[in-house]
């Protein structure tokens, strides 16, 4: 049996990623809200964002990435 899981997800990796974050989705919207996972959703994309520049470049990497955000034109 873990031999045909293993070999469904390698034949099928996206189909079965974006089956269960479509059920998770589905699940915080049904218990939470739609703003607030909304929210949440947010919140965890400004930390994936955070965390890949951190593996870039430390601190300094965010610095950067913040600031040519938020410069003065």
């Amino acid at each position: 049996m873990k031999d045909w899981l293993k070999q469904f997800y390698s034949e099928h990796r996206w189909l079965t990623i974006m089956a269960a974050a479509a059920l998770v989705l589905g699940i915080l919207f049904l218990c939470i809200g739609f703003w607030r996972t909304l929210l949440l959703a947010l919140l965890v994309a400004l930390g994936v964002l955070i965390g890949t520049l951190m593996d870039r470049g430390g601190w300094a990497a965010v610095k950067d990435f913040f600031a040519s955000i938020f410069q003065k034109r």
